[in-house]
């Protein structure tokens, strides 16, 4: 009886977005320091904050508030697998990135006005907030391989977190802060 065949050794799987040839400059490892930072609340949209919003200035009951919350949640499930896609096939993930929190930021101001403040509205820029939400997460984690490499990838992954969980806690202490009355 023959002997069975042995697996053929694959090599490993180098492209331009993993192996960089060259070490990224200072200037582009502050700028992702920066966007950790500035982006650590935009992907999760307004958040709890919402509610609060629309239960005491607008006096919505607990099943709309609800709604308006999941809105976000399910437009992002729904999204995620297509963002993912839209990423691995596109070279503009920067323009993506800020496409996407132009959409937060745009979406999080219209909530503010009582024009707005209905819910067939809100639940539609909950919804766009949500597929922004999808894109963002997963456009930072390319643009960082694709900047470091799959090799320091994990290391500067957890750079990353340092800059996005102080910008977190800062900005969720800081209402408390403000308060003027």
């Amino acid at each position: 009886m023959p002997p069975a065949p042995q697996p053929a050794e694959n090599p490993p799987l180098e492209s331009h977005a993993s192996a960089p040839s060259h070490t990224p400059s200072r200037r582009s490892q502050c700028g992702l320091d920066g966007l950790n930072f500035f982006l650590a609340d935009v992907r999760d949209g307004v958040g709890p904050f919402l509610g609060i919003y629309l239960l005491t200035r607008f006096d919505w009951s607990a099943g709309q508030i609800g709604l308006a919350m999941s809105a976000m949640t399910f437009a992002t499930m729904l999204s995620q697998s297509p963002a993912g896609v839209l990423l691995d096939i596109t070279h503009l993930k920067r323009l993506l990135t800020a496409l996407a929190t132009l959409v937060v930021a745009v979406c999080s101001v219209l909530m503010t006005l009582p024009a707005f403040v209905n819910l067939p509205s809100i639940l539609l820029l909950q919804a766009l907030m949500g597929v922004s939400a999808a894109l963002l997460l997963p456009a930072v984690a390319a643009i960082t391989l694709g900047m470091v490499g799959r090799r320091r990838f994990p290391a500067r992954q957890g750079r990353n977190e340092v800059f996005n969980h102080p910008a977190t806690w800062s900005r969720h202490c800081s209402p408390g802060c403000w308060r003027t009355s």
